[in-house]
């Protein structure tokens, strides 16, 4: 994600090097960079700017060990790119973390104004009406955080935005079916557009952790999806 958007780049890898003077640090001259870095960084330069040599190691941070101890060789396991259940399980948190504040942000200012009435706030009221709204706001946080990349390739749209709508609008499906969501058709419909909105958005976050999807993709389906 870094290389293909260019934060992770020549430049910056040169400007690293020298900012932490490794030359004195480490005594021999080799970087091993990881595969799917290659498109940002242009060996020939870092070479000609640093005098480090760029080696291209394996997509795992785990196989650099034995790429080393096979003297710096690469087999086609090492090459192999994975994305199962499990290698997108395991991008979750991170993605979970950083939305965090905003989703408690979100919660917060839906507690105080379930509290404003005419004579002003009602601290009993605030709870009454924001324990069930934030238990909807965090499903469809974790639909679209969770969810929907475990889901990601039976999911039968390409853009990861719509997914994510797709999720959260069987979400909101299964929450109004069981009494959750508001009682009159205009609160459920609100409830509809919002749950399926927070899905929506937090599952385009996901686009930084996939293997396939590239800038121009993401600036497009953002375009599109966030209006």
């Amino acid at each position: 994600c870094a290389a293909g958007k260019g934060t992770f780049g020549t430049d910056e890898l040169v400007r690293r090097i020298r900012l932490t003077s490794l030359e004195k640090i480490v005594n021999h001259r080799r970087l091993i960079l990881p595969q799917l870095g290659a498109t940002g960084v242009a060996a020939h330069l870092v070479k000609k700017e640093s005098g480090f040599t760029v080696l291209y190691g394996p997509i795992r941070a785990s196989d650099i060990q034995p790429f080393i101890q096979v003297s710096y060789k690469v087999t086609k396991e090492m090459r192999q790119v994975n994305f199962g259940w499990y290698d997108r399980l395991i991008l979750t948190p991170n993605d979970f973390v950083y939305g965090f504040r905003y989703l408690m942000a979100v919660v917060l200012g839906y507690i105080i104004l379930s509290g404003v009435n005419r004579s002003g706030v009602s601290f009993q009221q605030a709870l009454g009406y924001a324990f069930p709204a934030t238990l909807n706001i965090g499903l469809s946080y974790f639909a679209g955080i969770v969810l929907t990349p475990l889901l990601l390739p039976y999911i039968p749209i390409r853009m990861f935005a719509f997914k994510g709508y797709a999720i959260g609008l069987i979400l909101s499906i299964v929450l109004a079916l069981n009494g959750m969501l508001s009682i009159s058709m205009l609160g459920m419909f609100s409830w509809f557009l919002l749950l399926s909105a927070i899905s929506s958005f937090m599952a385009m976050i996901f686009t930084g952790s996939s293997t396939y999807t590239s800038l121009s993709g993401v600036k497009k389906e953002m375009r599109i999806a966030v209006p």
